[in-house]
């Protein structure tokens, strides 16, 4: 499965004024559901082909009749996500699988219909997991759909006692001297274990900004019992720790299960974002930063005044921005969708693109911004 990152976003926003065709479909990991999942293709396909064939886009026609092969093609069909998307121009032709459910759409166009994926990317942060105990330490590279475990071995240590050595105290005989007098005493257990616990954990720290550092804009999510937290944050050299981390042990759970308890966390941050956008978009309408109107966003987009333009999940406006003319044409023989060519252009000048379900809009119309000025 391909990551939907800025790269591909760029690469697939960049194609633009050439023959372009975008299938996007459900599909299915296990049989006999993915047994469907050519027909469905193939039905995409003979309705994309009617298109073009109906609207004599013979460039077009060029680019699609490869894809033929893939209606019959076995072994294509049986390594399925949850969706698939296809994106063919004369240049290069890219077939990504999804990793949730998406709408049945063909695009014949001039660009591709890349609007799903802002939704993918979005809600996908990637992070790094620290599972810390003291007699386990792994570290994880992850994001809402995978994690996936870092071999650390003989770069960071794993246990106290691989860490410390012979440095591990054992509640052993100090000698302290006072002056005036030789005193010997017992150090008590738990500052021995608060000592050792520290030194482990600075050696761990040390060890992941040496050899695995991580990017500052990547979250770093920690996993451990609850006193060991304030050990390894108050000693930590890292500056990118997640707002919320795991108070569990991470022994007791197996990777299938950490990973749902990291995408709790990630939700809730999703669930928090949404709510400090919309409290922007409503400080927004009295200063006049905002638009809820098709022509006034179409405007304020090709001004380049948009920061965020917010789109409601599957909904679609029929029509062509003339750019020129700063307004909705229609454009004989491309199937052009107007709110996938605002996505493009908000992002192609640094903004972002946000999907919302139909029940998170604050308006009917689909569609809203937060305007830079």
């Amino acid at each position: 499965m391909q990551t939907i990152d800025l790269k591909l976003l760029k690469e697939l926003v960049d194609v633009q004024d050439t023959p372009c065709i975008s299938i996007y479909m459900p599909t299915h990991r296990v049989h006999p559901a993915n047994a469907t999942d050519p027909i469905t293709f193939k039905n995409l396909y003979k309705q994309a082909l009617q298109y073009i064939q109906d609207n004599d886009l013979q460039k077009h026609a060029k680019l699609i009749q490869p894809l033929e092969k893939l209606i019959s093609d076995k072994t294509f069909w049986d390594h399925n996500d949850e969706g698939l998307a296809i994106f063919v121009s004369p240049d290069s032709t890219q077939i990504i699988r999804l990793p949730e459910k998406v709408q049945e759409i063909t695009c014949v166009a001039d660009s591709f219909c890349v609007k799903p994926l802002f939704k993918l990317y979005h809600e996908n942060q990637q992070y790094y997991l620290l599972a810390l105990a003291l007699d386990d330490v792994q570290l994880y590279h992850g994001d809402k759909y995978r994690l996936q475990e870092i071999d650390i071995k003989n770069n960071v240590p794993t246990t106290m006692k691989e860490a410390l050595g012979g440095e591990l105290t054992d509640n052993h005989l100090h000698a302290s001297v006072v002056q005036g007098a030789g005193l010997h005493g017992y150090m008590e257990k738990s500052q021995e274990e608060d000592i050792d616990m520290d030194r482990f954990f600075r050696k761990i720290d040390q060890a992941i900004l040496e050899h695995y550092p991580i990017p500052h804009d990547v979250p770093l999510v920690l996993a451990a019992l609850p006193e060991h937290h304030s050990h390894f944050m108050r000693i930590s050299k890292h500056t990118n720790f997640s707002p919320i981390h795991l108070h569990i042990n991470p022994q007791s759970l197996n990777k299938a299960s950490l990973l749902e308890k990291v995408q709790e966390i990630f939700n809730t941050l999703l669930e928090k974002r949404k709510k400090e956008l919309l409290e922007r978009y409503q400080l927004a309408i009295p200063e006049n930063l905002s638009s809820l109107d098709i022509g006034d966003v179409i405007r304020d987009v090709i001004d380049g005044k948009v920061e965020v333009l917010c789109i409601e999940n599957g909904k679609s406006i029929d029509g062509h921005i003339d750019i020129d003319e700063r307004k909705i044409v229609q454009k004989n023989g491309q199937h052009t969708d107007v709110i996938n060519e605002l996505a493009c252009l908000v992002f192609g000048y640094g903004g972002s693109v946000i999907v919302l379900d139909e029940s998170e809009m604050p308006s009917e119309t689909g569609i809203f911004t937060i305007n830079r000025y």
